[in-house]
């Protein structure tokens, strides 16, 4: 069903978006918004409490609802507001604070709001009409020119400072998921527009583009890539043209952020009193080096990327520092991991509940909780249970989280 994107964008569609986000989704509460509006069609209503139940969804991704009109596979690719943030001040940083930025995906328009809100200019292109619609609206009041227009036959203007792209990495015409988003394609060549048109783009113009943070470090090549997490989630890869092939990690939580370059190496220690697990953007970026150094610890095993330290001190300070660079879980026992030998160590702790964690081992992960729910008593505490594989076998680590 195609949108009425004019009646959405009306006082009246408004009116009803917001009253239709008090309204919950039982039948009796969504026929007596359609009895309050007798006057207006069914599909009407049904597009408003689906913009509601969008910006739900958003809120509840974001902390925050935006007042944007919605779609479903729009608002999965979304780049969270602290990340388009990032992206803005990047751009203000390492370009130039009064830039032309050319969003060639712009989508709904959340990145191309960003930009524009840090005083900006911006041209956003847009090759599916109904969605450059939406962002045409959803960027109504800044300065920022909506074009409906295929980025990959697009005339760049001679002006523009960067050219900003999010490859669309769904296909619309595949098979959905329960929650109603197509799949995800890693593969960056069928990624819309290719990853090569992408980088053909560094030819004459500075280029910044925002990709999967599983990207493989060949595609990236000499461009530079800022691995990017925010609460801890490692949501994208943003690379950089004309750069030197350098990688940093980016770590945004509850409005702070902090930037750690990577590339350095770490080397193995043994096991200590506590266990590191870093932000996947760290690991991602080759920063496991400087963590080291930071709490004075090293690697479980030369290719696992958790570090272990006995530094109480470092401990201290590092749960201290936001954003947070690790998880951190104090080390009761070292053993070797058998089915039969994890059963007897765990019931020797008589914890509620376990969290288990695995690198560099197969594991069927719920089959193992399984197994050890028997040794769970009600008044026991969370066991963290960090399974790797180590030179000489598989090896269990029994913690317990700090606080």
């Amino acid at each position: 069903m195609s949108l009425d994107i004019a009646w959405l964008a009306s006082a009246e569609g408004q009116l009803l978006i917001a009253q239709a986000r008090s309204v919950r989704a039982t039948a009796t509460d969504i026929d007596r918004l359609r009895r309050a509006n007798p006057h207006l069609d069914v599909e009407l209503i049904g597009s408003a409490l689906h913009q509601a139940w969008l910006g739900q969804r958003a809120a509840a991704r974001w902390g925050t609802e935006t007042q944007f009109l919605l779609t479903t596979d729009g608002l999965a690719q979304a780049t969270r507001p602290a990340v388009s943030q990032f992206h803005a001040q990047w751009v203000t940083e390492n370009i130039s604070p009064l830039a032309h930025v050319v969003d060639l995906t712009c989508g709904l328009g959340f990145d191309a709001y960003a930009f524009a809100k840090a005083g900006h200019r911006v041209t956003a292109i847009e090759r599916d009409p109904e969605i450059a619609a939406l962002a045409q609206h959803n960027l109504r009041n800044l300065d920022v020119t909506v074009l409906h227009a295929d980025a990959v036959e697009y005339e760049i203007p001679r002006d523009a400072d960067v050219i900003f792209v999010d490859p669309a990495r769904r296909d619309p015409d595949a098979a959905k998921t329960a929650e109603g988003n197509t799949v995800r394609s890693l593969n960056p060549h069928t990624w819309s527009p290719s990853w090569s048109f992408v980088k053909s783009l560094a030819h004459t113009h500075r280029v910044m583009a925002k990709v999967a943070p599983g990207i493989d470090d060949s595609a990236i090549g000499d461009w530079d890539a800022a691995f990017v997490s925010c609460d801890r989630d490692l949501v994208e890869a943003m690379v950089t043209s004309h750069g030197s092939a350098a990688r940093s990690a980016v770590l945004l939580e509850n409005g702070h952020s902090e930037v750690i370059p990577g590339s350095d190496t770490a080397s193995p220690s043994p096991i200590g009193q506590y266990l590191v697990v870093p932000d996947p953007a760290l690991t991602r970026a080759r920063a496991l080096g400087w963590l080291s150094h930071v709490v004075d610890g090293g690697l479980v095993n030369e290719h696992i990327g958790w570090i272990t330290t006995s530094n109480i001190d470092a401990i201290v300070a590092l749960e201290q520092r936001s954003p947070r660079l690790a998880m951190v879980v104090k080390i009761d026992a070292d053993i070797a991991y058998s089915p039969k030998t994890i059963k007897r160590a765990v019931a020797e702790h008589s914890p509620s509940s376990v969290t288990i964690m695995t690198r560099g081992v197969k594991l069927d992960v719920e089959a193992v909780r399984r197994q050890l729910s028997s040794t769970f008593v009600s008044s026991g505490y969370e066991l963290v249970i960090a399974i790797y594989r180590d030179d000489n076998g598989t090896r269990a680590l029994l913690c317990r989280r700090l606080t």
